[in-house]
């Protein structure tokens, strides 16, 4: 029969030619998948080989997102680009010639532009043929069947589940169709979609081994499967996840499937914790839980599920992301501009108080009001120092050994620079730079093009700490306790919160914290620019809260005071070598960074086209 391997036409009925004749085959036969164990792993290991299917987090126009991530469409970025691509996003009107946009698109535009939903059906189709083909391969062992078939099911799950938290429940993927086949089905909730998908991922956890040859580490195993099935049930239980496909209202937790989700993140915790490799690192190797040494190692031991392709022209995407001026010696539009931390990033982390605990800056026992506006990072949680670079610090060295400071300050270099440049005119600093994914060296003009070639980042989807904060999550909302223990388990949330908190330096949670509150600043820090916070405040359902108001995203002006220089001497580029110490610090807000969020926003709408040509393919609210 002549199949074209797709999962649903409906979705890509209005672009036929230019997306159904694009299958994953390449031109290949039945035979030449199904030819032995080796064909059809290869055919199916083309989801590996590059950023073509899986999404490098760090990456550059690889879907439609021209130099931002996720974290621009929350309060942990805000582009200091006057043109990117999130901004058609932040202004919430998500139809307006959606298709190819960056993360709401569901289509591709060719091969340099791939959509997240996109790429997730591309590989829906190609582990949709592994798993009902297998059976046709001929001299294949036991053992490699079920190698094939538990990455297959992990691989379908992850696919389903990228597709499903940005539209809420669809039909079930299950099958390849033939072209005279009825592809009209009606959606599913998420409640049912996520139960199918929870068939795969047993399925991955049954077939899946413990662990794989360090040849091929990397590929999901067992434990990986253990954590995507806690991820997805505490998705699941999540509040907007309650919804049906005619509502979108705050409803709560579903109590009985946190329950489950707290049980399925101790099984993977117990794994986790008797594992020959994979552990929550130490306190001393935080900085380089993200940042690799540049040789053979590709992984860490805290990293579950990860792409293990690193991309080769990689000073174009640390430029682009992260550095602009003195460290980039780019002025277009890869070099000035970049994803700027915001104060709402930075209020986050807690601050230790008088009694030596660490406390939200919000609580009085923090001690923050006293030191506001003189030294406002002073005793803060650790990891703020490992994430985020604050005007006038010190950060790398030219040639001679001349130190370099942060000019983000106000009436600094770097604020007078991006003022000016034609690609960042129209844009507005918030005063920090992203230190998590940066290293001193990576900076042309400072240490020469081999600086970027010292450290290696790759794309993480899930790591050991995730684990822990799934479990404090999941536990709490199934029993309203953060002592309460779910039954079929042995920790409860303080426990798994902690664990978090102690590693990173802040000591347990004090009393008279509420849980919630903590455990949600907690995974806002620990992940943050991770990809996960945009996901997060849309399922809690908190997303139109944050954003409310002309300006939510905020800023800091930080006003250099006791120093002998004048105004135009700091907005020269020798400025960079002036060591400024004394600050005054007023928050504000980023006028340009617009954040409209509605009711309809918390689900992507479907494409108009695809909803008018199809009976059964329900819109989402609003939309």
């Amino acid at each position: 029969m002549n199949w074209i391997w797709i999962i649903l036409l409906g979705l890509f009925i209005g672009s036929c030619e230019d997306y159904l004749d694009r299958s994953p085959d390449d031109g290949l036969s039945e035979d030449d998948v199904y030819k032995d164990y080796s064909s059809l792993l290869g055919f199916m290991d083309r989801i590996f080989q590059n950023d073509d299917i899986l999404i490098f987090t760090h990456g550059i126009n690889s879907y439609s997102n021209a130099y931002v991530t996720v974290g621009n469409l929350s309060d942990e970025y805000a582009s200091v680009r006057d043109n990117d691509p999130s901004k058609f996003v932040n202004a919430g009107n998500w139809l307006e010639n959606a298709g190819t946009r960056f993360e709401i698109g569901s289509k591709s535009d060719g091969k340099n532009f791939k959509s997240a939903i996109s790429r997730a059906y591309t590989g829906l189709r190609i582990v949709n043929r592994v798993i009902s083909g297998v059976d046709q391969v001929k001299s294949i062992t036991d053992d490699q069947r079920r190698k094939l078939l538990g990455q297959a099911h992990f691989l379908r799950a992850y696919f389903y589940f990228e597709i499903i938290k940005r539209y809420g429940g669809m039909p079930i993927f299950d099958q390849l169709w033939g072209a005279s086949d009825d592809f009209d089905f009606p959606r599913k909730t998420y409640q049912e979609s996520n139960a199918w998908m929870q068939t795969d991922l047993d399925k991955a956890i049954e077939y899946l081994p413990i662990s794989w040859p360090d040849e091929e580490h990397g590929r999901p195993d067992r434990v990986s499967a253990m954590a995507l099935k806690a991820m997805t049930q505490l998705y699941a239980a999540s509040p907007l996840m309650q919804n049906d496909l005619n509502s979108i209202e705050n409803k709560g937790y579903g109590k009985e499937m946190a329950a489950e989700a707290a049980r399925s993140a101790q099984k993977a915790i117990n794994a986790i914790e008797s594992h020959e490799y994979y552990r929550l690192m130490n306190h001393d190797e935080y900085r380089s839980i993200q940042l690799m040494p540049n040789s053979n190692q590709f992984a860490q031991p805290e990293y579950l599920w990860f792409l293990r392709w690193h991309h080769g022209n990689w000073s174009a995407f640390v430029r682009a992301q992260w550095l602009t001026q003195p460290y980039d010696n780019k002025t277009g539009a890869e070099g000035t501009p970049y994803n700027a931390p915001t104060q709402n990033a930075v209020d986050m982390y807690e601050r230790k108080g008088a009694d030596g605990n660490y406390y939200p800056i919000t609580d009085p026992r923090s001690g923050y009001d006293a030191v506001k506006t003189t030294n406002p990072y002073s005793d803060r949680d650790p990891r703020f120092t490992n994430n985020i670079l604050v005007p006038g610090e010190q950060w790398g060295k030219n040639l001679q050994g001349v130190p370099y400071y942060l000019t983000t300050y106000s009436g600094g270099y770097s604020e007078n620079f991006i003022s000016t440049n034609q690609f960042t005119r129209g844009s507005q600093q918030t005063g920090y730079m992203c230190k998590k994914f940066i290293w001193p060296e990576a900076s042309v003009p400072l240490f020469g093009e081999a600086g970027f070639q010292l450290y290696r980042l790759v794309a993480v989807y899930i790591r050991v700490s995730q684990v822990y904060l799934d479990m404090a999550e999941a536990s709490y909302e199934a029993t309203g306790d953060p002592d309460a223990v779910v039954t079929g388990c042995t920790m409860s949330a303080r426990q798994a919160l902690n664990k978090i908190r102690v590693r990173a330096g802040i000591g347990e949670l004090p009393d008279g914290v509420d849980f919630r509150e903590a455990y949600r600043r907690e995974r806002g820090v620990e992940l943050m620019f991770e990809g996960h916070r945009w996901y997060d405040i849309r399922r809690w359902m908190i997303a139109e809260d944050l954003f409310k108001g002309e300006y939510p995203i905020m800023g800091v002006k930080a006003t250099p005071i006791n120093h002998s220089y004048t105004a135009d001497q700091l907005k020269v580029e020798k400025a960079c070598t002036y060591k400024l110490t004394d600050f005054t610090y007023e928050y504000v807000p980023v006028r340009t960074a617009v954040r409209t969020f509605n009711k309809r926003n918390y689900w992507y709408p479907l494409p108009m086209d695809e909803v008018a040509a199809l009976d059964n393919l329900q819109q989402n609210p609003g939309w």
